[in-house]
């Protein structure tokens, strides 16, 4: 194995750059980045993202833009090539036929199928081949790492909290807490996920449409899912009959049907009266190809989530609206973010929205 060095790493943060924000467009594939570089001249003569819907891959396409330029020259890559027959040829055969002289990886791929092999591949073929432990590869591909080695989504949670630690009132929809850039914030959020999901409690109040409303972004609407529980709710909302054109799941215990449109999927898993068992919801969006998944409410759901340890991120908006006494509080166990550092998480970062503020909390492993 070669060296890595700071040049390398600056050319992997380039790769990681380039492919963030396509992030929740490549179904159930990972998001990689890939670019070819002349290391001397320090040149670029190729680069790529997994394409939407997730073929053809980054490293072929990265390969078809530098063509025959490619050989002899470095190729960085977010992720290991895989070494697998799927639904294209090998990504490793692609870099071999095209001649690339070192590979530089950010991550080896969890997924067995590669694994190791990828890079096995490469080197018997007589490449060099460097890896890199390489954080922001491991960031970009968090829920690839996640749905390949516990079987379920990486899980974002989203709570607004008014000043006085509300998030609403009793049966009144779309308290308004956080001002527009918030909610700009958020609708990126659900641009980088493969799937939104809420509480049937919060799907009744709020009604919500879950969709991306960013001029130039529509199209990056997912799917929606309301998790049901042991209280019907009415199938006219918006998340099933009222927004057409979107993909829209209900995920309910096993035996509680819904009468709802064909075109909206129902998930049944194993239950205890009435509720869903959250793992076995988890795992089967996983099947589905969901490796992100974000969590908008409501409280009861993000507790139950927190307790479960099913929790990887939790993005807290602070606000300094007020709500009174007769609101509905963000946890019942202290304030919300002595929750989260009950629960393991610690704060990572903190930034404005507006005249709001995001803290980013992460479960400490």
């Amino acid at each position: 194995m070669s060296d890595v060095s700071a040049q390398d790493c600056r050319w992997l943060d380039a790769a990681t750059r380039l492919a963030r924000p396509y992030l929740g467009t490549t179904a159930e594939n990972p998001t990689v980045g890939a670019i070819v570089v002349d290391e001397q001249l320090q040149l670029v003569f190729g680069r790529a993202v997994t394409a939407r819907g997730g073929r053809p891959h980054a490293e072929t396409q990265a390969l078809a833009e530098a063509r025959g330029s490619a050989r002899g020259r470095t190729l960085y890559v977010t992720l290991e090539p895989c070494n697998h027959w799927g639904r294209t040829p090998p990504c490793a055969d692609a870099v071999i036929q095209a001649g690339i002289g070192r590979v530089v990886v950010g991550l080896l791929d969890p997924d067995p199928r590669t694994a190791g092999n990828g890079i096995k591949r490469l080197r018997q073929a007589g490449i060099v081949v460097a890896l890199a432990d390489h954080r922001p590869s491991r960031l970009l591909h968090e829920a690839h790492i996640m749905r390949k080695t516990r079987g379920r989504p990486f899980i974002t949670a989203k709570l607004a909290v008014s000043k006085d630690g509300m998030i609403g009132l009793p049966d009144k929809a779309n308290v308004p807490i956080t001002g527009e850039e918030a909610r700009r914030w958020t609708h990126m959020e659900r641009a980088m996920s493969d799937a939104v999901m809420v509480g049937a409690r919060t799907a009744q109040i709020d009604d919500p449409q879950l969709t991306v409303r960013l001029k130039g972004l529509e199209h990056r609407t997912h799917m929606r899912i309301i998790l049901a529980g042991a209280t019907s709710f009415d199938t006219s909302l918006n998340l099933i009959d009222g927004v057409s054109g979107y993909p829209t799941m209900i995920i309910t215990e096993q035996g509680h049907g819904f009468d709802v449109p064909p075109e909206v999927q129902v998930i049944e898993v194993e239950g205890k009266n009435g509720r869903p068992n959250l793992r076995k919801a988890m795992a089967a969006l996983s099947d589905k190809g969901v490796g992100r998944l974000m969590v908008e409410g409501g409280a009861k759901l993000i507790e139950s989530l927190i307790a479960a340890e099913l929790v990887d991120r939790f993005h807290l908006l602070k606000s300094e609206a007020m709500i009174g006494r007769k609101g509905v509080p963000a946890t019942m166990l202290g304030s919300m973010e002595g929750r989260l550092r009950a629960a393991g998480f610690a704060e990572v970062d903190r930034r404005a929205l507006g005249a709001d503020i995001v803290c980013t909390f992460e479960r400490e492993l």
